[in-house]
């Protein structure tokens, strides 16, 4: 298939995978809504994918929240209050669903949210629908007059005459499985994503020649007559150029008032009136949806909340500790990719950075932070990763008496399953009272974690075995050991879900809940002091976070802080290639994949990196399942030794050993007899040497750019589609700290026009005397906004 670009379609983001095409409709501010262009968008599609010699697949997708909601009301009532043709010819919309139905290409429907109206066509005209369990569909036209004349001819292919009769007769939106029981869903499950990875590992198996032949065959057999197209358009035009069905479609776009409410003085202006523009149209409803009135046809208008700061988000209890003006970090990237000065300039903005340690001798990470410390202004802030290392204990406590020396009052703690002494030595020994006993807390734990597990360890004490250790050795005092077992090791949980580096694969949704439940479970066992006291914990959200919608979803859950990562690795500021910096630029949501840890490799612990452009996920991945089938390097057959060699090493595996040898013999001599004991741990080293060489590819941007490793996550891709169009679409563009501002000022922005939309809803109901008073439910979301 001839090469698409993303910049081709402006309705569209389509890619390949194989011979696998993905077409997503992308029209978020018209709610998917179907225009002109889109059609014939997917009509181009559609026919490039059935010329092409190797696709065999079409995926079409929607938003989560949104498939496709039908026609676009706007362009209709744009077109009525400018005097021009509102008739929307429905010939290209037959004929596309028609190539959609028999064309010499198989179309799988991904469905998940609301498909509605002409959105149902587009799933009925495809071979294969897929939906989510939150997917619903209806057809609403004959709430304005109108019919689904060219959707019913492929609904009732589908579902037959009564059902597709019921569905536009009665206005009703069905659910998903309703929909799978009717036969308008052929698979159904939770996630969605996962059912359709395993349909297209079915299908990816079928020849271009063989799905030429079976839609040839489909096409004799169709029930399309040249007679129901005919009656189809001619029954679509009729109704779309009836004059009161144009009104009622203006009506609802401009005034949100339904046809059949009583009309007001001000919602019965001539098409002609338009005196002043029109607020922004909306798409035509689901018939579920309330008719909630726009603001001006109230009695009286509720009050508008006054503009949110950006400072404001977030908890001013974490802005105090870290001494930050907002409640905003950046989190740690491995090998300085989050470098000096991406760390200095969020310092210098009130920001919080964290320098990415992991992979460092001890001596660049202590000239990075004499280099950080003399970059910032006065008195602002930084901070340090501090990345558990069981491998090396010692190390971890010498990076920790590095920290101390220098004062660093800030560390993100990472990849840890359990406490470790270092890690207690780090924060009891910033523990004290000043002159008036009250106490004082200098040094300060931002516990990454993914699992509630091993974030209860965190909430609690340290423990007593390794208090007394450090005891023992001198090195906390009796006084700090007595403070320590009052407060939690860490104040600050930072939840991780589905972040770029190593991750569990976790849901926010389902983890800040069970973080905030344990915090407070936790608290209440361990007698710590209420909300503000010393000892609270502060629960903060990380993954995923690259829009200020994202950004707001965090905060809804109950975030006290944010955390971002990825979005920071395609900056000017961030300490890896341009080479990657340009790969990054281009990222969409669905570039990243899950793929071996290199750390962690012979436990199978997985990392979440870029597949777009790269063969590092299949590669890694290809490794790991060498290594669980074979129990030496002198297992593997001569053809698998030499793709080894030639395509992922580029040497001789020898030649990759005496590397490896040569490493453990200087750094840890001791575990080199060990493996050299061991032909499965000696494979396993072997193994692991791609994934130190695949990340140095990467930072020195060399030409071996299938190999790049680049941890990143679908941040990435969301943070890309915002920002197109603007001065931050190129990363060149892209200043760490001025991406931070903007995320927090359009974050705060957009809560305040939700509290605003809210508060109307809040205007027309009146709350019952037994209706909870706000905030007084325990275990509530805290705050998203505070005074400054």
């Amino acid at each position: 298939m001839d090469r698409l670009t993303r910049s081709a379609y402006s309705t569209l983001r389509v890619r390949e995978q194989g011979s696998v095409l993905f077409a997503q409709i992308h029209r978020p501010d018209a709610g998917n809504a179907i225009n002109a262009t889109l059609v014939r968008e997917l009509d181009e599609v559609f026919a490039r994918a059935a010329r092409a010699e190797h696709t065999t697949v079409v995926v079409l997708e929607g938003l989560p929240e949104v498939f496709c909601f039908g026609a676009d009301f706007g362009v209709i009532s744009d077109a009525a209050r400018t005097g021009q043709d509102t008739s929307f010819d429905p010939e290209p919309m037959f004929e596309l669903f028609r190539r959609m139905a028999y064309a010499d290409v198989l179309t799988v429907a991904h469905v998940r949210g609301k498909a509605n109206a002409g959105g149902v066509g587009l799933v009925a005209a495809c071979d294969v629908v897929i939906a989510d369990e939150s997917a619903t569909f209806s057809l609403s036209e004959l709430l304005f007059g109108l019919i689904p004349a060219v959707v019913l001819p492929f609904l009732i292919r589908r579902t037959g005459f009564q059902r597709a009769h019921y569905l536009a007769a009665t206005t009703q939106t069905v659910d998903a499985r309703q929909a799978h029981e009717w036969g308008l869903v052929d698979a159904l499950g939770t996630p969605s994503e996962a059912l359709l990875k395993r349909h297209l590992q079915r299908l990816g198996r079928l020849s271009k020649k063989g799905v030429t032949r079976y839609k040839a065959y489909l096409r004799e057999l169709s029930p399309l007559t040249g007679h129901t197209k005919d009656v189809a358009l001619a029954t679509n035009r009729q109704v779309f150029g009836d004059p009161d069905n144009v009104r009622a479609i203006r009506r609802y776009a401009e005034e949100g008032v339904f046809p059949w409410e009583t009309e007001t003085p001000d919602s019965t202006a001539p098409p002609d009136a338009a005196a002043t523009p029109a607020p922004k149209p909306s798409p035509q409803p689901s018939p579920s949806e309330t008719t909630v009135k726009p603001q001006h046809h109230r009695a009286t208008a509720p009050p508008q909340p006054p503009a949110l700061s950006p400072r404001a988000l977030g908890s001013p209890r974490f802005r105090a500790a870290h001494g930050v003006d907002y409640a905003y970090a950046a989190g740690a990237m491995y090998k300085g990719i989050a470098s000096v000065d991406l760390v200095t300039a969020l310092g210098n903005a009130g920001m919080l950075g964290f320098f990415g340690t992991g992979g460092l001798p001890p001596d660049e990470v202590e000239d990075a932070i004499i280099c950080i410390k003399k970059g910032l202004d006065p008195g602002r802030a930084f901070g340090m990763n501090l990345l558990n290392n069981p491998d090396d204990p010692g190390q971890e406590a010498r990076t920790v008496e590095l920290y101390l020396r220098h004062g660093v009052r800030s560390v993100e703690a990472s990849a840890y399953v359990r406490p470790t002494l270092a890690l207690v030595h780090y924060r009891l020994a910033g523990l004290g009272t000043d002159a008036e006993g009250r106490l004082r807390q200098d040094h300060h734990v931002i516990a990454k974690v993914s699992r509630t597990e091993v974030a209860e360890h965190f909430l609690r004490p340290a423990p007593a075995p390794l208090v007394r250790r450090l005891l023992d050795d001198g090195l906390i005092t009796p006084e700090q050991a007595e403070l320590g077992a009052r407060l939690p090791l860490a104040q600050d949980l930072c939840v991780e879900a589905d972040s770029a580096g190593h991750t569990d694969g976790g849901n926010a949704y389902v983890l800040m809940p069970a973080m905030r439940a344990l915090r407070d479970r936790v608290t209440r066992e361990q007698g710590y002091s209420e909300e503000g006291g010393e000892a609270a914990v502060r629960v903060g959200a990380a993954g995923g976070i690259g829009t200020p919608e994202a950004a707001l979803a965090a905060l809804a859950l109950g975030a006290e802080f944010l955390v971002t990562g990825s979005i920071n690795q395609c900056t000017v500021e961030a300490g890896t290639s341009d080479a990657v910096k340009d790969l990054l630029q281009g990222l969409g949501v669905h570039d990243t994949e899950y793929a071996p840890a290199g750390d962690m490799f012979e436990v199978g612990a997985r990392v979440q990196a870029v597949r777009k452009s790269t063969f590092f996920p299949a590669r890694a991945q290809k490794l790991y399942e060498l290594y669980v089938r074979h129990d030496s390097l002198d297992d593997l057959d001569p053809r698998t030794r030499a793709t080894l060699e030639n395509k992922y090493f580029k040497r001789s595996l020898d030649e990759v050993w005496g590397e490896t040898r040569a490493h453990l013999a200087r750094r840890h001599p001791a575990r080199l007899a060990e493996v050299e004991r061991s032909p499965k741990q000696k494979m396993a080293h072997v193994f692991r040497w791609y994934f130190v060489h695949s990340t140095r590819l990467a930072l020195r941007g060399a030409d071996q750019r299938v190999d790049y490793q680049i941890h990143c996550g679908p941040a990435l891709g969301a943070f890309n589609t915002w920002v197109r169009g603007t001065d931050l679409e190129p990363w060149r563009g892209r200043r760490v700290d001025v991406i931070a501002e903007r995320l927090l000022r359009e974050t705060a922005a957009l809560l305040t026009e939700r509290l605003a939309a809210y508060g109307a809803l809040a205007a027309d109901s009146t709350p019952s005397s037994s209706d909870p008073i706000p905030g007084s439910v325990p275990g509530g979301p805290g705050p998203l906004a505070t005074a400054e």
